[in-house]
């Protein structure tokens, strides 16, 4: 029985190069999509302060885990704190 196995391995690894060759090769040129700049620039680098000074006020208190949930709290904390605020005016770009 392992003659057997090893002669049909043999022979399906030698068939392999002969079936993958079989077709022409096409070559398809896509293009890729488009990256749209949706990331707010300003509200990552709030949420990223918050994560980091979270952890930094969680890692002073003793309990385990406490700079993971520092650092969860901080990062909702600085996006709630850059949200879109109604009563900030959006500025005219400058005339040249």
């Amino acid at each position: 029985m392992r003659k057997l196995m090893l002669a049909l391995v043999i022979c399906a690894v030698g068939i392999a190069p002969a079936a993958a060759a079989a077709e022409p090769l096409t070559l398809i040129q896509a293009n890729p999509p488009a990256a749209t700049a949706d990331i707010d620039q300003g509200k990552l680098l709030a949420i990223g302060t918050g994560i980091i000074l979270g952890a930094a006020a969680g890692s002073l208190v003793t309990l385990r885990g406490a700079a993971l949930v520092g650092a969860i709290a901080g990062g909702l904390i600085g996006a709630w704190w850059y949200g879109n605020h109604s009563d900030i005016a959006p500025l005219e770009p400058r005339k040249r």
